[in-house]
This record gives C-alpha cells, sequence and structure tokens, in this order.
C-alpha cells in the first residue's frame, strides 16, 4: 500500500509543470518579476459601517474637485475600486454646512458629489458602478455653530450600496437622497 502511494505521488510530480529549479521537488519558487499592473503590496482599505475611509479629504474650490489637493483619498477611493469587483455600486454622497440650505444645498452637494464620480470614470472606473446623491444640510456630523463644525460638514462621502448586485445595509441604494444622478453621461 505505501509504495503505491509513493508511485501514485511520484506520478503526479512527474506531470505537473517545473517550479524553478528542476534540482527536485523541494526547489524554491522562482521569484517573480513585479508586475506594473498590480499594486506591489496589499492597502488595507476600512469601512466605518457601508462608508469608505479615506486618507484625506476631497478638496473644492466652490463646485470644483482640486484633484492635487485631494490625490491621495482620489487615489485610495479608485484602487479601491479597482481591487473589489464585488462592489458593484457606490454612493458617492455630496453635503453642504448649515450656510446654505434647501434645493439649492442639494444641488451643490450633488454638483461635488459628480465631480467625484467624473474622475473615478476618467480613470477607468465604470461609470455604471456608481451614484452620486446630493443630500445638502439634511446630514451634519458636527455643530453648525462654529467654523470647524462647518467645515466637517462640508465633505463628500462614498458608500458601498450594493455587492453582486444587491443592495445593502437594509436601505435603498441611493440613501434616501433627495436628488440623485447616474455619473454616466
Amino acid at each position: 500500500m505505501r509504495t503505491t502511494l509513493v508511485a501514485a505521488a511520484l506520478v503526479l510530480l512527474a506531470g505537473c509543470p517545473s517550479r524553478g529549479s528542476t534540482s527536485g521537488p523541494n526547489a524554491p519558487d522562482p521569484i517573480e518579476e513585479p508586475d506594473p499592473e498590480r499594486p506591489a503590496e496589499r492597502v488595507a482599505y476600512e469601512l466605518d459601517g457601508d462608508r469608505l475611509v479615506l486618507p484625506g479629504p476631497l478638496v473644492f474650490s466652490d463646485t470644483t474637485l482640486d484633484a492635487d489637493a485631494s490625490a491621495a483619498a482620489l487615489a485610495h477611493l479608485r484602487d479601491f475600486l479597482a481591487s473589489r469587483e464585488d462592489v458593484t455600486l457606490v454612493r458617492i454622497e455630496g453635503h453642504t454646512d448649515g450656510d446654505m440650505t434647501g434645493m439649492d444645498a442639494v444641488v451643490f452637494s450633488g454638483e461635488r458629489a459628480l465631480q467625484v464620480g467624473r474622475w473615478l470614470q476618467a480613470e477607468g472606473i465604470a461609470c455604471e458602478r456608481m451614484l452620486v446623491a446630493g443630500f445638502g444640510e439634511g446630514k451634519p456630523v458636527a455643530d453648525n455653530s462654529t467654523a470647524e463644525g462647518k467645515a466637517q460638514n462640508r465633505r463628500v462621502d462614498v458608500f458601498i450600496a450594493e455587492l453582486r448586485g444587491t443592495a445593502i445595509g437594509g436601505m435603498p441604494v441611493d440613501g434616501g437622497a433627495p436628488a440623485t444622478a447616474p455619473v454616466c453621461d
């Protein structure tokens, strides 16, 4: 019986393609050339619930995205989406402080979110995987009576809305936004 197992193992090894040196089954694996299309190291992406935590702010001048000042956050977001094909839809949410209210705030915040989506589309992320949502001043995260609080409330957040085509988080994919738009033209 033991001879049969050893013979079967040798037959299997003989049929396997060579892995590195031909000096035997204990030869080391070959050193792989780096793939320029693949990051050298795996990046740990942090989620706060369904929200992707970005390593820095998304910066705007009025409704124009400052891609240079936002480079770290944008690259992180692009790389996350490129590495997670199971994330079939993200919701890019725009928010304002209490200085702007009503539909003006909703449209303004939605335009900022759209700028992020268009940047991602230009970087090769399929526009069908993104939905922009304008929330205006409706979801503050800080006190609007201070300059610091207002600065925190002027933000763009990115939430995972669908995994493998199924809505997650018990919410509609639009997150209940008063205004949404596709990124696709």
